[in-house]
């Protein structure tokens, strides 16, 4: 009788450990980090063909979730970066033209004296025919911010 008290125990024990852990991983999967500046990014791709990452760059942090390799057509991806320093970070994030032609630069700056999207453009001969349209959600220091490649 003492043995099977023992084994409920440590069956009891061991329950709650994992019910522990697994909200632990519940309540931090997704989220952004409290300390530091943050950027998130939603990259919508409205256009009908995928478009493909060209290259990234984020010099003073690092990422959280980099930018996917490619974005289909009709749906969107959120990219995330972070870094401690006070001053801010600033990201971006390339990604070719849906006909092949150039590319679209996605730009974000979050900075304690100014958070903008300088730098977000179309590029190319036919960049004429595609146009980003943008907004900033909230500013530094945990910027979101939205874009829409589209077709003009």
């Amino acid at each position: 009788m003492k043995n099977s008290r023992y084994l409920a125990a440590g069956f009891t024990t061991l329950a709650i450990a994992g019910l522990a852990l697994g909200a632990t991983g519940i309540a931090s999967a997704g989220t952004l980090p409290t300390t530091g500046n943050t950027i998130a990014m939603t990259v919508a791709n409205d256009s009908n063909q995928t478009i493909y990452l060209q290259g990234s760059d984020n010099p003073y942090g690092s990422w959280i979730a980099g930018p996917p390799q490619s974005v289909a057509p009709h749906s969107s991806r959120i990219i995330t970066a972070t870094n401690n320093d006070p001053r801010g970070l600033g990201v971006d994030a390339t990604y070719s033209l849906p006909d092949g032609t150039g590319t679209a630069v996605f730009m974000a700056n979050d900075y304690s004296n100014s958070t903008d999207i300088d730098g977000t453009r179309t590029t190319g001969p036919n960049a004429g025919r595609f146009s980003i349209s943008s907004w900033i959600d909230t500013t530094y220091p945990d910027m979101n911010v939205t874009y829409h490649l589209s077709t003009s």
